[in-house]
């Protein structure tokens, strides 16, 4: 049988609840089975990333799963080589749970199916557009970082208007468990 975006996640919050305490706040639902497949060696390296002020867990990730006994001052400053985008798996099955998010009763087959299909390029394009965001060394610079907040509230904004002239989209919205709170950023702005 097929695993629900809600079972997946349950098992994640599991496993999550299996790491060492000290891990376990600074490794998100996402990286959890990556992590607890690491040994205990590349976990306490992990941790002493943390400590010493690593920020990017996807890239510490793909960095211990390459080598486990990379050193932490390459976990907080990685070598050129070893950074490397999300394969195309990762962000087939990044889009095939929020396809199960948004249509709860759709089977994970069909919905990582529909991750793959064509008509999904455009979110597929845009999970790893939003993948290399957050792996941006300059993520964290205030005006990178405000302008991007700008311009994702212009997208949201532009998306609002949409889906507010499509009720079929707003009723599945509504049936999901996404939050429908239009964005008020435009109108403390006009």
């Amino acid at each position: 049988m097929s695993e629900t975006y809600q079972s997946k996640r349950e098992r994640r919050q599991r496993i999550l609840g299996s790491l060492p305490a000290e891990l376990r706040k600074h490794v998100s639902l996402r990286n959890v089975e990556a992590v607890a497949s690491f040994s205990p060696s590349a976990q306490a390296r992990l941790m002493e990333g943390f400590q010493a002020g690593l920020k990017q867990l996807s890239r510490a990730v793909e960095q211990l799963r390459v080598d486990p006994n990379t050193s932490v001052t390459d976990l907080l400053t990685p070598p050129a080589q070893v950074l490397t985008e999300p394969s195309p798996r990762q962000i087939q099955n990044e889009l095939a749970d929020l396809i199960q998010m948004c249509f709860p009763d759709m089977p994970r087959i069909s919905a990582e199916a529909l991750s793959d299909a064509e008509v999904m390029d455009v979110a597929r394009r845009t999970a790893q557009t939003h993948q290399e965001l957050f792996e941006s060394d300059h993520l964290h610079t205030d005006f990178v970082l405000v302008v991007v907040y700008a311009l994702l509230h212009q997208t949201l904004e532009s998306f609002e208007e949409i889906i507010s002239e499509l009720p079929a989209c707003l009723q599945i919205i509504n049936q999901s468990s996404l939050p429908w709170k239009p964005n008020q950023w435009r109108k403390q702005n006009a």
